[in-house]
């Protein structure tokens, strides 16, 4: 079955309006042309997708609308906002790149409001099939991801593995942070903040499993070019050299790509392992930090690293 087979957009009336029909006629969604420049051959819609778990049907959805902006209108430029509630991937997939953030804009049934996302592609793009957009690094044993809010399930269904485990070295979490609801708004969160460039949250997978993250936050450019570094791994996963490569891989990015001066990082003084993984990664110890975090009920001493890029200026 094809994609024209699967959905079909029908216009509303003269006006600039879209409806998302699947292939019994039933309603997915709508599109509304906000604003269209022919002479600069730029398109800007918002898009309203009901079908949120429909992954498969929002991704035929934007083919089709791709092809009828970018090839038979023959647009250069085209701009989607959506909700931030509608699905990434499919977005991600087809070459789109997330231009911007719309805070607050849209009130939802129970009074919250929400973000919209602006997504953008051009024509160069589409036709060449450039569908690389989500951030990778890869290495022999580990494949680290862009975590971005599609990926809660995953997420949650590690913390709820590893409560015990992790419960050691992190700050005590309410019942609420074990559902769907909150892994999914702490991901909105941490990829608003990969967009303002102030954070950068990996998945860290082995054979196609989640099985930890590893993250660079408060990263600040300008003249201090540093950033402190965070990690976690699955208790069934610890002890195999799954973290040292994932630290490896962050590290030579962020020093080559990103062309930070200074990493940092601290781990509880009894986390020997965590130590070992910064020591052999060439990371320095700075010294003890008394009462330094707030885990597990109490006020804990950690011992903090830094790592300076060298080979920078």
């Amino acid at each position: 079955m094809n994609d024209k087979e699967m959905v079909s957009i029908e216009k509303v009336n003269y006006k600039e309006e879209y409806i998302i029909k699947d292939n019994v006629g039933i309603g997915l969604g709508r599109f509304f042309i906000i604003d269209k420049s022919l002479s600069n051959k730029t398109c800007i819609i918002r898009l309203n997708f009901y079908k949120e778990e429909m992954e498969f049907l929002l991704l035929q959805s934007l083919k089709i609308i791709l092809k009828r902006f970018l090839e038979l209108d023959d647009v250069h430029k085209l701009n989607i906002i959506i909700n931030e509630d509608v699905n990434l991937k499919p977005f991600l997939s087809l070459g789109f790149i997330l231009e911007g953030i719309l805070q607050n804009r849209t009130t939802s049934n129970d009074t919250k409001t929400k973000d919209e996302f602006i997504f953008g592609i051009n024509a160069h793009s589409y036709i060449n099939q450039r569908s690389k957009n989500i951030f990778m690094l890869k290495g022999r044993k580990v494949l680290l991801r862009l975590l971005t809010p599609e990926d809660y399930k995953d997420v949650l269904d590690y913390n709820i593995r590893n409560k015990e485990h992790l419960k050691r070295f992190e700050h005590l979490k309410d019942q609420s942070f074990y559902t769907n609801e909150v892994q999914k708004n702490i991901l909105i969160s941490s990829y608003k903040q990969y967009l303002n460039g102030t954070s950068l949250v990996l998945g860290i997978y082995s054979e196609g499993s989640f099985i930890g993250k590893i993250q660079l936050s408060n990263i600040v450019q300008g003249i201090f070019k540093s950033a402190f570094l965070g990690y976690s791994i699955d208790k069934e996963f610890e002890g195999r050299g799954f973290m040292k490569e994932a630290v490896v891989k962050v590290i030579d990015y962020a020093f080559k790509d990103m062309e930070l001066h200074r990493i940092e990082a601290s781990t509880l003084v009894d986390n020997y392992r965590s130590r070992a993984v910064l020591k052999s990664c060439g990371f320095q110890e700075i010294g003890l930090n008394k009462d330094y975090l707030y885990v597990d009920g109490q006020w804990r001493d950690h011992i903090s690293f830094f790592k300076i890029n060298k080979e920078l200026y």
